[in-house]
């Protein structure tokens, strides 16, 4: 009975999904070696303190814990996806409060210090939505026809977008709508809710983007931090600096 148990977990083992996942990790820490150690200051420190060793590191304790989620019973993690998904509201709402949530870079708010640890509420909020979404989307497929629970589906994913786009965090709030869309998809949502849905997002994000890419600098364009612009209009091929306000110096423009 025991072998026969232990087949069974063997051929549910997506092979090439653990594949393109070790790809990915391999990938991602060849990136962050090649951000790194361009800059002298960061070459010269000992290897044990590089980037790129920190990030090996983090993938060998994710690993380890996700060993050790495959052995607990996921009518636990059930039972405890809403409540991690309200604890993780609960930080992305108190990261936007003043002398909470700390600033880095541009001003962004996406971090809490605790001192000797910081951590950004909306990496959690990913993996709490994940478990949410997956616990409700888990029902009978006559529940799944009924609008009122897509459109609560939708709900369960447009509040930790709407919290983490406010920070800003542009990146990791549009992470959240095709993992969301994917798993309504899979469970069986009908495809023309998902349809007229991904048709309306469809047609508000071309508008978006027209105005990002074409509209002059005025009352008519929609607000963004100045980095989020320029990166989308680097990432469609605009010269940013045409959208620069008349009083750029030479340096800024650079």
């Amino acid at each position: 009975m025991f072998e026969a148990i232990l087949s069974e977990r063997r051929a549910r083992l997506d092979r090439l999904q653990v594949a393109a996942v070790f790809g990915l990790m391999l990938l991602g820490a060849a990136f962050v070696y090649s951000a790194t150690m361009a800059n002298q200051s960061f070459s010269s420190m000992p290897w044990y303190n590089q980037s790129w060793v920190r990030q090996i590191v983090w993938y060998a304790l994710g690993l380890g814990a996700a060993a050790a989620l495959c052995f607990l019973e996921y009518h636990t993690l059930a039972r405890w996806s809403f409540v991690a998904y309200w604890a993780s509201i609960l930080t992305l709402v108190a990261v936007l409060i003043p002398f909470i949530g700390t600033t880095h870079g541009w001003g962004a708010r996406r971090w809490i210090d605790l001192g000797s640890f910081q951590f950004q509420p909306s990496e959690f909020a990913k993996l709490a939505f994940v478990l949410a979404a997956a616990h409700f989307l888990s029902r009978p497929a006559d529940e799944l026809q009924q609008p009122a629970n897509f459109w609560k589906g939708i709900g369960l994913m447009v509040l930790p977008f709407v919290l983490i786009f406010k920070e800003p965090d542009l990146g990791s709030a549009l992470v959240l709508l095709p993992t969301g869309l994917a798993m309504m998809f899979v469970a069986g949502t009908p495809r023309k809710f998902l349809v007229r849905l991904v048709g309306g997002v469809g047609i508000i994000a071309a508008l978006f983007l027209s105005d990002v890419l074409f509209a002059p600098p005025g009352r008519w364009q929609i607000p963004l931090q100045s980095y989020q612009r320029n990166r989308l209009l680097v990432y469609f091929g605009r010269d940013y600096t045409h959208f620069a306000p008349p009083t750029a110096t030479p340096a800024e423009l650079q």
